[in-house]
This record gives C-alpha cells, structure tokens and sequence, in this order.
C-alpha cells in the first residue's frame, strides 16, 4: 500500500485549536498502523505553524479523503497544503 505525505499549515485559530484537540488526536489515533508518523512543524520561537503526516492509503484519492477528514481541516485549524506520494526509505526510531 502506498505512503502519502500530508503537510498542513496552522491558521492561527488557537480557541479552535484547543477546543478540537481531542477530536483531533482521536482522529489521528484512529488512523491506526495507517499513521506511520505525524508531528507539528514549528517556527523559530517553537511554536506549530503546521502539520506533517505519513499515511498509508489505497489511493491519492483515499489518502486526500483521509487528510480532509482530519477535524482540525473542518474546524479551521489547519490548512490543507500537499497530499503527495512519499516512499520511506530508512526510518530510525526516535531517541527515548
């Protein structure tokens, strides 16, 4: 199944963005062993100023489906930016 790499941008809407928190990370959390990683992009000061998420999915167009589906895209959070086809070719565990 191919991989798909979504970026989002941050709208800077932060009440929203606690308020659908936790449908946000439920969603995410559904997603399963779809998700192979997710995580916030942040500016200089380390603040979000957006989103990157490695999913898998049967096609472009379920992977676009999947990444409009995120509450945080209806709820004017995030922005959707690219939904692209994205080939893990290493990946190294996270330092713990």
């Amino acid at each position: 199944m191919p991989h798909f790499l979504v970026e989002y941008r941050e709208l800077g809407n932060p009440t929203a963005r606690e308020e659908k928190r936790p449908d946000h990370i439920a969603y995410r959390k559904g997603l399963g062993s779809a998700m192979a990683l997710a995580g916030p992009l942040l500016g200089s000061d380390d603040k979000p100023v957006g989103s990157v998420v490695i999913i898998e999915a049967d096609s472009d167009a379920a992977a676009q489906d999947l990444a409009q589906a995120d509450p945080y895209v209806a709820n004017g959070v995030f922005e959707l930016v690219s939904v692209r086809r994205y080939r893990i070719a290493a990946m190294k565990p996270p330092a713990g």
